[in-house]
């Protein structure tokens, strides 16, 4: 496997995410490129990408919908980061939309990035039929059932440790699995593997989220890119606060192993991909 594959792919959702935006029309598309221009792994997009690789689909034809995904992405994180949710100064290393501009750009700005999605999503070369089945897939992993309710929990988040797994499908492994169900609908796979898929997805996703709990626990806060140690000053349903290191450790093995059975059994053995499944669990940033 060539060593530069996530970074070409990257680079080329980086150059794709920003085209035809001008910062100097105005302060609101100014954040919203500064937005998109701060370093990242680009996890979804890339993952949407490699899974069409892994089925001989030459992504360049679909890159406006990896960039829907990363735009959705990108608007969560801006509002994540706002003060009137987890307040974070710092994100990959640069600071907030909302510290770099203000609070009310913060907010346009996350707003706007999800308009662009459906956008980027409309004007993608597919049938329409494949348009709106994207459509249906990406507003259910975002939505009341998926990362906004799942954020709604989160901030409502009493120290119930039993909510903490719902959280974490629904606030993080739900876009995830959206973005390879995405890619599955452009793969034209069936209503069967695609039900696999999604549970291989949620799987990787808790497994995913789970090493970021962890990671906010014992990683390196210059490596990671933004502060560390607050969840537990906040209370923050992290599950290794509440469950501890040496099971959340097990959970992640558990969560990540059943992934991969279930990518086993469906066939998928393109190298990157399964590279990339275990690249997301097993981390330091």
């Amino acid at each position: 496997m060539d060593k530069n594959y996530y970074e070409v792919l990257a680079h080329d959702v980086n150059r794709a995410l920003v085209d035809g935006l001008d910062p100097g029309k105005g302060t609101l598309e100014e954040a919203i490129f500064y937005a998109l221009s701060v370093p990242g792994k680009r996890l979804r997009p890339v993952l949407f990408l490699t899974f069409l690789n892994a089925y001989g689909i030459e992504a360049g034809d679909y890159m406006d919908i990896a960039c829907a995904i990363e735009y959705i992405h990108t608007y969560s994180l801006i509002h994540d980061d706002h003060p009137s949710m987890d307040n974070d100064d710092f994100r990959r290393g640069m600071p907030t939309v909302h510290k770099k501009y203000n609070d009310a750009i913060a907010l346009l700005a996350g707003d706007t990035l999800l308009t662009m999605a459906f956008e980027r999503i409309a004007r993608a070369p597919l049938p329409p039929q494949k348009t709106v089945n994207i459509l249906k897939i990406l507003t259910s992993g975002i939505g009341i059932e998926g990362m906004a309710g799942g954020q709604a929990l989160d901030l409502e988040f009493s120290g119930d440790k039993e909510l903490i797994l719902s959280i974490h499908r629904m606030k993080t492994a739900e876009l995830i699995k959206a973005s390879l169900l995405c890619a599955a609908e452009a793969a034209d796979l069936s209503p069967e593997e695609m039900e696999s898929l999604g549970e291989a997805a949620i799987a990787i996703g808790i497994a995913f989220q789970m090493a970021d709990d962890l990671l906010d626990m014992y990683g390196d806060e210059e490596e990671v890119g933004k502060k560390l140690h607050k969840d537990q000053q906040n209370q923050s349903p992290n599950s290794v606060i509440f469950f501890g290191r040496e099971y959340i450790e097990t959970e992640v093995n558990r969560y990540y192993g059943r992934t991969m059975e279930i990518l086993e059994r469906l066939g998928i053995t393109f190298p990157p991909f399964l590279d990339l499944m275990k690249k997301m669990v097993f981390r330091t940033k």
